[in-house]
């Protein structure tokens, strides 16, 4: 069995031991996503700002001309 840190907080639930995060998991997520987002967004403007200004991407002329450039206008 893992060892626990120093810094850890462990307790005895029921005899197993326990090991508190010091971060939740959901926060971990969260902010896991929200970089996701974020490297997102600046991979768009790096990707169009190559060949016109990288913040045309945020634009809703751009996203119709490349959904009418893919067919995929209903």
């Amino acid at each position: 069995m893992k060892r626990p840190n120093l810094n850890q907080k462990v307790s005895v639930i029921n005899g197993t031991e326990v090991i508190h995060r010091r971060i939740p998991i959901l926060l971990t997520v969260s902010i896991v996503i929200l970089l996701m987002i974020i490297l997102f967004v600046i991979g768009m403007m790096i990707g169009y700002g190559i060949l016109h200004s990288p913040m045309d991407v945020f634009k809703p002329s751009t996203w119709t001309h490349l959904l009418k450039l893919t067919g995929s206008e209903s």
